[in-house]
């Protein structure tokens, strides 16, 4: 079993780092948690089968979370797919999705397979469901006006993962990591930048993860002027948390 970030930027990306993306993997199944661009190529780099999805955990619709799910859906037909593929979402963002892949037909195709739309409510601890080794488990968090989820990975025999999504900091992001050892983080900014958006310094990441008691904290959806100047994020976040840390890094199998 292991993850990979499939990209870890924020909205702009670079040439070295693309929109935040993770798969995780096993040998019962995979999750995909957010959908980028060119999704088929980005697995196939991360030595990932792009048949062994069974989920797709959108967070929340903002473009660059969620703009290659018609493009891994269309592909996984042309592949051969006939497995069904679940996406899970908030419960407000069931129907604008069923929209979006109305929109290019992909919904009832007869030679392609079944998707099947799993609306998650806004609750804290709200149970996904499983796939593989892999126990799924949302809560929301604080993204301003848009719904989102925050998203936990229990992995059998194996550690806890939390993926915080796009978020202020938040006690609901906190409570979901309690007693993981990793959690994911937003990091978009460094102190004292003007912010643009709801959205999490380097340093607030690492109040959360000390709140959280996490061993781990992960760096991602790095805004786009720290692509080339992370040393200061993991400096600000190392200042509020004791634990290891680190920035994401694509396509390199993280081990559960």
């Amino acid at each position: 079993m292991h993850f990979a970030f499939l990209g870890t930027s924020g909205a702009v990306p670079s040439l070295g780092r693309d929109n935040t993306s993770i798969v995780f993997v096993s040998e019962g199944g995979g999750v995909l948690l957010d959908c980028g661009g060119s999704p088929i190529q980005k697995l196939l780099l991360a030595a990932v089968d792009p048949m062994a999805l069974d989920r797709v955990i959108i967070t929340h619709l903002h473009v660059d979370h969620s703009y290659g799910l018609p493009s891994l859906i269309r592909n996984l037909g042309l592949l051969g797919r006939r497995a069904p593929l679940r996406i899970a979402c908030r419960e407000e963002h069931a129907e604008p999705i069923r929209t979006l892949l109305g929109v290019f037909r992909l919904l009832g195709r007869a030679d392609s397979f079944p998707i099947e739309i799993e609306p998650v409510s806004a609750i804290e601890r709200a149970a996904v469901g499983v796939t593989g080794p892999f126990t799924i488990t949302t809560s929301p968090n604080a993204h301003g006006a848009m719904p989102n989820l925050a998203v936990r990975i229990d992995a059998a025999g194996g550690p806890s993962i939390v993926y915080s999504s796009d978020t202020e900091p938040c006690a609901a992001v906190a409570d979901l990591a309690r007693h993981a050892d990793t959690l994911i983080h937003d990091a978009t900014f460094a102190e004292g930048e003007a912010r643009h958006g709801v959205h999490s310094t380097a340093a607030q990441a690492g109040e959360v993860a000390a709140r959280a008691g996490v061993r781990r904290l992960i760096l991602a959806h790095i805004g786009f002027p720290h692509h080339e100047a992370l040393a200061q994020l993991v400096t600000e976040a190392r200042g509020r948390f004791d634990g290891e840390v680190e920035v994401a890094e694509e396509f390199v199998p993280y081990p559960l």
